[in-house]
């Protein structure tokens, strides 16, 4: 790179910082990063760097900057407290020694050092605040009123002593939480502001703002008190637990663990620490784990707030234990009658029963509330027919004008929407909803084609040039038989598994997805971030996931002769999971994809899962990857399962069930074509249409909104509509 002179470093400099001041963060690191490369000795833009990094939870990066520059000026307090920042956010006690050890070495000044060494005791709770010059028995009569539930006095007194002493950040901070008790939010908004403006250092002010921000919904702005507050206290296990519940809600549970996981680490027992992990276990899909952080919270307390056992009940659901979930709904609904995400919870598992009608009551119950989440419209409306004197479209279509309506609420709605104008045949209007919807998911969870084409390179790479169709049976692999249904989802694997489980002899396990992560688990032994190749694995270990699948299956379902697992993504490693079960069968749904595709544009998927679904031409771009895969499939593992097309089904249902149910190595029983009838709990989003015959309807349905769809067919190209 062509070396930048001084007064070139200066402006670049001053641009870096003009676009850190103004929040933009990446690209102020860009701009810093091309002075690092012209010159790498300037400690101030180590020192932003750093910063930056250090806001944005990317501490291993900021610790790497922050160290070059406290080389570059060894004994520059700022420096150090910015790699403070740093080493408390990685909550990693190894990080934190290191920091701590380099300080004592340092050649900063003692007292700086002291200061920054005590950050890090030993559950260190909070900073002393500043008091402003008042007396102790002033702070400590304050502390009393607020003890004795004297509220409003404790207000008063602290206003009265605030202008008095108007640095008091103890003061403000202790206004803040009696307003904050007695209802007066933005009164206690501006009381806990006014404390961490006095002193920047207090930790309580910063935790109790972030606090009063994550309730009143508004989590963005939550994030950096809360941030502020675990770098100034990293033992403090209340805001550790509160910043994982924020990044949670926020949609970053795989961070917000790193948090939670060091709370519960100083304190195992800590109720809201508890809490916050089950909600983070259940952003992550992980329900068995949310249960069991929620059960020992109850063990903990002999009772749990009614959020949590709100929460509980949604994760015991999943899991397949209805009674005790809609026991703990009823319990939360007992003390809350008027909680929406219960009386939503409650319909929804009523719902997935197939008990539609008595599920609409508590959707409306819901609805009546006023505070019904966008989400519950959305689920409401997948099994409900709107009628055209229906006023829930008149309903929603005001909660999404709203400008006050959340984003993420009015995704929901807007998906909600399209569908209900599509039941009143109002179709004109569909796309302007379904398109602001799915861009708004996007928005919120940005994603890259390439992730995906990387992805599909790299499971090419480990199973290719292995002769599947060829390998003897492993010795000792399960004789456990399950039967994997697979494909693009909307292309009629709800419907196909339905068929199946319909059968005496087989239970109906839906998307479990042990298979798919068992085998990338086994892949990714190797450590190295990059799939072992199949050949390199021992027989054993192949057998092992044979194995450990049929005893997370068989510890569901103990009494079904032969389970259906509908996981979308088996096709990526069919193979692999053909040799670790060899009697198990395999069948690959597929459907025009302009069909597929538009039915997957129309609807909302679960928290963090199918984000190539929200824009078309990506659409269409993953579709070209799953056929990849299972043409690949189709050379090395040649009769190696069974190809059903939806279109053929629906044409001629009886035939094809037959067929279908042959492969899967089964005698043939009528109760396969009356699917419709099984009273089996269904959890995707074809939980309606399962239930229904057989019917043609969505066929073709993609020529309606021809135009609308020209970003997805031009990437398409041309289809054979006799290949689907």
């Amino acid at each position: 790179m062509t070396p930048l002179s001084a007064t070139e470093i200066k402006t670049a400099y001053a641009e870096a910082q003009r676009l850190q001041a103004s929040g933009q963060a990446e690209a102020a690191l860009k701009a810093y990063g091309r002075i690092v490369e012209a010159r790498a000795d300037i400690p101030e833009v180590h020192f932003q760097i750093g910063r930056l990094f250090t806001d944005g939870f990317r501490t291993d990066r900021a610790i790497t900057h922050l160290a070059a520059a406290a080389s570059l000026k060894p004994a520059e307090p700022a420096i150090w407290q910015a790699w403070a920042d740093a080493a408390a956010l990685s909550a990693d006690p190894d990080v934190q020694a290191d920091f701590l050890a380099r300080l004592k070495a340092s050649a900063v000044p003692r007292p700086a050092q002291v200061a920054l060494q005590d950050r890090f005791g030993a559950l260190k709770a909070q900073t002393r605040p500043a008091t402003g010059g008042l007396p102790p028995k002033e702070v400590s009569a304050l502390v009393a009123l607020m003890g004795q539930g004297r509220f409003a006095e404790a207000a008063a007194r602290a206003a009265t002593l605030l202008k008095k002493a108007p640095k008091a950040a103890a003061v403000a901070n202790i206004l803040g939480s009696a307003q904050d008790r007695l209802g007066r939010r933005d009164a206690a908004e501006a009381a806990f502001r006014q404390a961490a403006r006095i002193d920047p250092a207090y930790a309580e002010a910063q935790a109790n703002l972030g606090q009063l921000l994550f309730d009143l919904g508004r989590t963005d702005e939550a994030v950096p008190p809360l941030r502020r507050a675990v770098a100034l206290t990293p033992a403090n296990v209340p805001a550790l637990a509160m910043l994982g519940r924020a990044l949670t809600r926020r949609g970053e549970a795989d961070l917000a663990m790193r948090f939670i996981d060091r709370a519960l680490a100083l304190a195992p027992r800590d109720v809201p620490a508890l809490i916050a992990l089950a909600n983070a276990e259940t952003r992550r899909g992980r329900h068995a784990e949310t249960e069991a952080a929620l059960l020992k919270a109850e063990a903990e307390t002999g009772d749990l707030p009614i959020e949590a056992r709100t929460l509980l009940a949604q994760a015991q659901a999943r899991l397949g234990r209805d009674e005790a979930a809609m026991a703990n709904y009823d319990r939360a609904l007992a003390a809350a009658p008027n909680l929406p995400l219960a009386l939503a919870g409650k319909a929804g598992l009523l719902q997935t029963l197939g008990r539609f009608d008595e599920a609409e009551e508590w959707f409306r119950r819901a609805f009546a509330t006023g505070a019904a989440p966008g989400e519950t419209y959305r689920l409401f409306i997948t099994s409900h027919r709107t009628g055209a004197d229906d006023p829930i479209l008149a309903q929603m279509r005001a909660r999404f004008d709203d400008p006050a309506t959340p984003e993420e609420d009015r995704a929901h709605l807007g998906f909600a929407i399209a569908k209900a104008l599509e039941d009143v045949k109002d179709h004109a209007p569909v796309f302007s909803y379904l398109d602001a919807a799915n861009a708004l998911v996007r928005k919120a969870h940005p994603w890259d084609i390439a992730t995906r084409h990387a992805e599909i390179a790299e499971t090419i790479r480990a199973q290719d040039g292995f002769d599947f169709a060829a390998a003897p049976r492993i010795e000792g692999a399960s004789d456990y038989a399950p039967i994997f249904v697979t494909g693009m989802p909307r292309s009629g694997t709800t419907l196909v598994e339905q068929i199946i489980a319909s059968h005496s002899a087989v239970e109906g396990a839906g998307e479990v997805g042990t298979g798919t992560r068992l085998a990338q688990q086994l892949l990714m032994a190797g450590g190295d971030g990059h799939y072992r190749h199949v050949r390199d694995l021992a027989e054993a270990e192949i057998a092992g996931l044979g194995h450990d699948y049929a005893a997370a299956l068989r510890t569901r379902f103990p009494q079904a002769a032969r389970v259906t697992d509908k996981s979308i993504q088996t096709y990526l490693f069919l193979g692999l999971i053909k040799r670790a079960l060899p009697n198990a069968r395999f069948v690959v749904v597929r459907r025009d994809p302009r069909d597929t595709l538009l039915s997957i544009y129309r609807n909302k998927f679960p928290e963090g899962t199918h984000l190539y679904a929200y824009d078309q031409r990506d659409l269409a771009r993953y579709w070209r990857t799953f056929e990849q895969m299972v043409a690949f499939w189709r050379d090395r593992l040649p009769g190696g399962f069974h190809e059903i097309r939806y279109e053929d089904l629906v044409a001629d249902p009886e035939a094809q069930s037959r067929a279908l149910i042959a492969a899967c190595g089964l005698d043939w029983e009528d109760a396969c074509l009356n699917f419709h009838q099984n009273t089996r709990k269904v959890e995707t989003l074809s939980v309606y249409q399962v239930r229904q015959p057989i019917s043609r309807a969505s066929l073709k349905g993609w020529k309606r909104y021809e135009a609308d769809l020209r970003p997805m067919l031009d990437e398409l190209g041309e289809i054979d509509d006799a290949a689907g």
